[in-house]
């Protein structure tokens, strides 16, 4: 990325390299730059879908035409890959508007949680702005949509094997559809890898070639560097080979098999391998997510990094495999299929089996290593692992861990239904809960709630209540956060029960907490009380001062709504002592604000504006943003109580601010709020 100078807004140049054996598609290119005038003369947005067959080179089109066109967008370009075909759940619209908003400079704790606030802060940022916007590997109109930037002169490019009809009827969308290389365009690119001098030493063997390849742009990439690796041997002796390989795979093809032109080309490369490479080329099939980093590679291969490393870069030069980021790595689609297919025939069960664990058990062990960083104080079980992952990944800071959970967010989630599918409902259970942390911070909702509920029928599976019992108040919560109470307090109140049953103290503690939260939000005060008595009771009997502390505190804001303002003020000053003792931030930051509310109602305000102070202080070291607009948002009306109005807008403007870049609900509240001052 670059920045033109001074304080002008971040241009994001996300597009992937060109492509360096693109030819061809001449007559496709000049309609996009058509397209692009019209969008640019109807002062309009531009909508294009290039659609076509796997492998046909859609991708390499749009990419090349985007930055063949930097001149026409000057404030930038960017790219998103929507793993539409990959395996495991596709990225969302959220993750995508997520890694859009972060190349243009929004600060991660300022991203709002709700795809709506989330697209609308999108298309503010790219109003009157002229961007290209290359969305790969799309399968439904839905996943794009809220994408879409609403000002003229913004050009986006849509890539997918469907026609997304939706998109043109909805969208005003125009559809390019590819078809394969015509005979002089396939023979042109095989010219540029293989060289034109060798290539016209022996006439007809260049024709051949390209129709043994079908005319698909990705077979002849292949091909062409598979010949290109023997530059002393005749065409026509590689072209004997694979005409031989083609006719050996013949009696296995099926008509409507989209793998059919092309085994017979993979198959020749594959075998070209040397025996080490084409093992770490099948190996990598077993992978659930749709890219790898070289430590997961080593790990699913078993063998030494330096060595992965190296047969990575063999099959990248041979256009096997491709690396999208430093030290990551992806198949295409169909390399995928087709690696999946050598495995599951060149390796035993057993083989299989192992690899595919070891990696599932290290994606497990490194999510409780980040966990462990990133939430120091919280209760754990053991994760029962079978294999040897240890010291393998050693998270240095806080900021590494969470790192490392963004990176890997779409592996591990694949990770958690790939175990419950390979019947080992160990991992599968405690996966989830080992990314508690990142999904409180992050808050991926769907994400959250599939991987949990994966968990509970995976820890059913294994008679695991105690696992069981946490997945579900970790639903409840997430429920609870996404105000569906009546699922909420359900998924709680079965976590309670098992806690019971289980005799597991704490956890009932917990759960009682949890429980009076939901109840508080709705309004359910005294059913609040309640709860919070009996977790309060439990805590004490086990001289955890945590959650004496927790409870105390929710006693103290509940006391607070029910108008005994004594007794909040008395739970919830020892919750403060008590926290601060501890080192818990983020709660004395919360105490600090009830203590703020109470002192408003017992003759004590003057002491309210230096306890939110010093709790907004705590939340911004802390990054804690929610909190943060929370704190304003009580300063706010601290302010409007005593009469100064201007500090009191200043205040709720700056709390709006922050609540609606998270799509909180509360923005409609301190909205209200600024109305009637107005």
């Amino acid at each position: 990325m670059d920045r033109p100078g001074g304080d002008s807004p971040l241009t994001p140049h996300q597009l992937p390299a060109l492509p360096p054996t693109f030819v061809g598609r001449e007559a496709e290119l000049a309609k996009l730059s058509a397209l692009a005038d019209r969008a640019r003369d109807g002062q309009a947005i531009a909508v294009v879908i290039v659609a076509g067959a796997p492998g046909v080179g859609k991708t390499a089109l749009a990419v090349l035409w985007a930055h063949r066109q930097r001149e026409r967008y000057p404030h930038g370009d960017l790219y998103c890959d929507l793993h539409g075909y990959s395996p495991g759940p596709p990225s969302t619209p959220h993750e995508a508007l997520a890694g859009f908003l972060t190349a243009l400079e929004v600060p991660g704790k300022m991203i709002p949680r709700s795809l709506e606030a989330k697209s609308a802060l999108f298309r503010s940022l790219v109003n009157d702005r002229r961007f290209v916007i290359v969305l790969d590997n799309v399968t439904s109109p839905d996943e794009v949509r809220a994408l879409l930037p609403s000002t003229p002169g913004c050009f986006v490019m849509v890539t997918s094997r469907s026609s997304l009809s939706g998109l043109v009827v909805r969208n005003g969308a125009h559809r390019i559809t590819l078809d394969m290389l015509t005979p002089a365009e396939s023979e042109a690119l095989l010219r540029k890898v293989i060289g034109r001098e060798r290539a016209d030493g022996e006439p007809g063997a260049i024709g051949d070639l390209a129709g043994l390849c079908g005319h698909l742009p990705l077979a002849l990439r292949i091909a062409a560097e598979r010949v290109a690796a023997h530059p002393y041997l005749r065409l026509a002796d590689l072209l004997g080979e694979l005409t031989t390989e083609a006719r050996t795979l013949d009696a296995l093809e099926t008509g409507d098999d989209e793998m059919s032109a092309l085994r017979p080309v993979f198959s020749w490369s594959y075998r070209a391998l040397d025996p080490e490479t084409a093992r770490v080329f099948r190996v990598l099939g077993l992978h659930p997510g749709p890219t790898i980093s070289v430590a997961a590679a080593t790990v699913l291969t078993g063998s030494p990094a330096v060595d992965v490393r190296r047969r990575l870069d063999n099959l990248t030069g041979g256009c096997l495999l491709f690396e999208v980021e430093r030290e990551r790595f992806r198949f295409h689609d169909l390399l995928r299929v087709y690696a999946k297919e050598r495995v599951e025939a060149e390796e035993t069960a057993d083989e299989r089996e192992n690899a595919a664990k070891r990696l599932l058990e290290w994606y497990l062990a490194g999510a409780d290593s980040a966990d462990r960083v990133l939430t120091p104080m919280r209760r754990r079980s053991p994760l029962g692992l079978t294999t040897d992952v240890s010291g393998l990944l050693d998270f240095g800071s806080y900021g590494d861990a969470l790192a490392w959970c963004e990176a890997e967010q779409p592996n591990l989630v694949a990770s958690v239904h790939a175990a419950l599918a390979a019947d080992w409902p160990e991992i599968a259970c405690r996966l989830p809960l080992a990314l508690w942390a990142f999904f409180t911070l992050r808050k991926p909702w769907a994400d959250w709630i599939a991987t949990y509920k994966a968990g509970v029928e995976a820890a059913r599976r294994c008679a695991d209540p105690f696992s069981e019992a946490s997945l579900l108040a970790g639903l409840g919560i997430a429920h609870r956060d996404l105000c569906r109470f009546e699922e909420a307090l359900e998924y709680l109140g079965s976590a309670l029960a098992l806690r019971r049953m289980i005799g597991d103290a704490w956890g009932q503690g917990q759960a009682l907490i949890s429980l009076g939260i939901a109840y508080h939000e709705q309004g359910e005060f005294a059913e609040a009380l309640g709860h919070h008595g009996e977790a309060l009771a439990v805590f004490q009997e086990l001289d955890d001062e945590w959650g004496v502390a927790q409870t105390l505190h929710f006693l103290g804001l509940t006391n607070h709504e029910l108008g005994r303002f004594e007794k909040a003020y008395e739970t919830l000053r020892e919750a403060l002592d008590i926290r601060h003792r501890i080192g818990y931030r983020y709660g004395e930051a919360e105490s600090l604000v009830g203590l703020a509310l109470v002192f408003q109602k017992i003759d004590r305000s003057g002491e309210s504006g230096g306890h939110l102070d010093r709790a907004l202080e705590i939340r911004r070291e802390m990054g804690d943003r929610y909190g943060e607009a929370a704190a304003l948002d009580h300063l706010g009306q601290l302010w409007a109580a005593t009469g100064e109005v201007t500090s009191a807008k200043e205040c709720w403007r700056d709390a709006l601010k922050i609540f609606t870049e998270l799509g909180a609900p509360r923005a409609a509240d301190v909205y209200a709020r600024l109305q009637r001052i107005s």
